[in-house]
């Protein structure tokens, strides 16, 4: 009768090589991710150029070099940094604009400006991070409106300039005023507490905020 195998059995050599690699994949993909988890709110709070190489590696808990080693430079990082965030947004917007032509022309406008109320107050981050860069002309601001923000706003520019009768011009102001309003009270969630005694991420002022915002930009349902 054979003998079943003992559970301290060595692994067989051919498989070590497989299992040296598989580990060092995965310190390598931790190490990748921990360097996109530190410099996405250093970006977004002190901006691009306020902060070095070295900065980020420290803040990430990971050996000098290993930032040019994953990323090849800052600029490359700040481009993932940019390309994760927007993704995400771009995708939880697509999901309500597909549905959209399904629902009276003011429920759909609603639910847009509740949509960016919520995101915004779950990523602040955003926010921050686009306020350092849109206020000046560099090519990450270029960089931002060319891949992100032009493609995702076109299909929201015909669904709000057709729904609330806008041109394009007036669209660009209504724009600016349902981002803006969506998303300072989040951002400057600090000086909020400070301010009115209550954090701006409480799931009642989110939904206060959202709306009045959905009041103020398309009115209350008897006014119309």
């Amino acid at each position: 009768m054979i003998s079943p195998k003992t559970s301290n059995q060595k692994v067989p050599q051919h498989r070590a090589p497989r299992v040296r690699k598989r580990r060092i994949q995965e310190r390598t993909e931790v190490a990748r991710a921990s360097i996109i988890a530190a410099a996405t709110p250093m970006f977004a709070e002190q901006g691009f150029d306020a902060i070095s190489v070295r900065d980020i590696e420290i803040a990430a808990e990971v050996k000098r070099g290993m930032l040019s080693y994953h990323f090849e430079s800052k600029d490359s990082l700040w481009m993932v940094v940019a390309d994760e965030m927007f993704a995400n947004l771009v995708r939880e917007l697509d999901l309500r604009l597909v549905i959209l032509k399904d629902l009276p022309k003011r429920e759909s406008v609603a639910l847009l400006i509740r949509f960016h109320v919520r995101y915004y107050s779950e990523h602040p981050v955003l926010s921050r991070f686009v306020s350092q860069e849109a206020r000046q002309d560099t090519w990450r601001t270029k960089y931002l409106v060319t891949k992100h923000k032009h493609p995702s706003l076109s299909l929201l520019a015909k669904h709000i300039t057709e729904s609330l009768d806008l041109s394009e011009r007036e669209f660009a102001h209504w724009y600016y005023i349902m981002v803006s309003a969506s998303a300072t009270i989040f951002s400057f969630e600090p000086e909020c507490k400070l301010l009115f005694g209550f954090s701006s991420y409480d799931e009642g002022v989110v939904e206060q905020h959202a709306a009045m915002m959905v009041n103020m930009l398309l009115g209350k349902p008897e006014d119309k």
